[in-house]
């Protein structure tokens, strides 16, 4: 009846069936108390048994949601990181097509100054050459010129059919000039004077072409010197920026592997959660519950292998 009521109350399966097992024995006091014996060893083995269950589960379980939360914070940091490779690839991308289209402008504008270097080099040569030319022939005049207008008075010499006095009949003329003849010299002095300014136009035109064509490979050596270590500097940073592309799609690839890993790994913890949930935490009963109740059902057996000790007794 104690084992009934017992059972009655916690609504134990267990304590149910010994008041049955103890109404059906013949010797009741002695199988009885053995039974309960027997059921208070079993109750203490289950219970010993669902506290390892419990501290399986307790592990398990801090296991599984700590790799939920590493697989989650590690995709985290992948995403993270993909976001910031994509970013850099397309600012890298933009960067190195505004290189090219410069060098590409530096290119153009280096090959157009050095046509025109060229156009103007021939030019000036020309003009130096002509000039050298005119001055060479205006120098050749002004010396036949000044050597005959310098030179002594004419070669005097007696005409055929002279007398005696070495006269002709035109010698009788009267004389227009006194002296040896020299030539027009005032007339001279305009000519070589012109010949003269003629010569100096010319080494002007020297000098000036000259210094203009000096001035002018200068300026283009500079300019040339510039836009040469323009390109290169630039032609080295684009060589950089493709060669960090190269590497961030390799390192996006990286990262997409580990992203399927980590995300297979998420789903790994989730499932194990799962079945943990369903294996240790799902039921009717917490695991607290469940040892309250088997206690009771402990203590009940007890009280009641304890009537019957005393029963034993009278």
């Amino acid at each position: 009846m104690f084992l009934a009521n017992a059972a009655s109350h916690l609504q134990s399966s267990v304590l149910q069936a010994a008041s049955v097992r103890a109404l059906a024995g013949a010797d009741h006091f002695v199988k009885v108390r053995q039974i309960i014996k027997d059921l208070v060893s079993k109750l203490e083995e289950d219970a010993a048994a669902e506290a390892d269950h419990k501290s399986f589960c307790d592990k398990a379980i801090a296991s599984a949601v700590s790799s939920r939360d590493d697989a989650n914070a590690e995709i985290e940091t992948l995403t993270a990181t993909k976001s910031q490779l994509e970013a850099e690839d397309q600012k890298l991308m933009t960067e190195i097509a505004e290189l090219a289209k410069d060098i590409a402008s530096l290119n153009k504008a280096l090959k157009e100054a050095t046509e025109l270097r060229a156009s103007e080099r021939k030019e000036n040569e020309a003009t130096v050459d002509k000039a050298e030319e005119g001055k060479s022939g205006v120098e050749l005049a002004l010396k036949i010129l000044t050597e005959f207008y310098d030179s002594a008075a004419l070669v005097q010499y007696t005409p055929p059919k002279a007398g005696r006095d070495g006269k002709t009949v035109g010698d009788m003329a009267p004389e227009t000039f006194e002296g040896d003849y020299h030539g027009g010299q005032e007339k001279s002095k305009g000519i070589i004077g012109l010949l003269e300014v003629i010569l100096s136009d010319f080494d002007r035109t020297i000098e000036t072409v000259t210094n203009e064509e000096k001035a002018a490979v200068e300026e283009f050596d500079t300019f040339k010197t510039a836009t040469e270590t323009d390109i290169a500097d630039k032609e080295d940073s684009k060589k950089i920026k493709e060669d960090r592309v190269t590497e961030i799609k390799d390192e996006l690839i990286q990262t997409a592997d580990s992203l399927k890993e980590q995300n297979a790994l998420l789903g790994t913890a989730k499932k194990e959660l799962e079945e943990l949930e369903s294996q240790c935490i799902k039921g009717e009963e917490t695991y607290a519950e469940r040892v309250a109740k088997r206690q009771k059902e402990i203590e009940a057996l007890k009280e009641a292998h304890r009537i019957l000790e005393e029963w034993k007794g009278f």
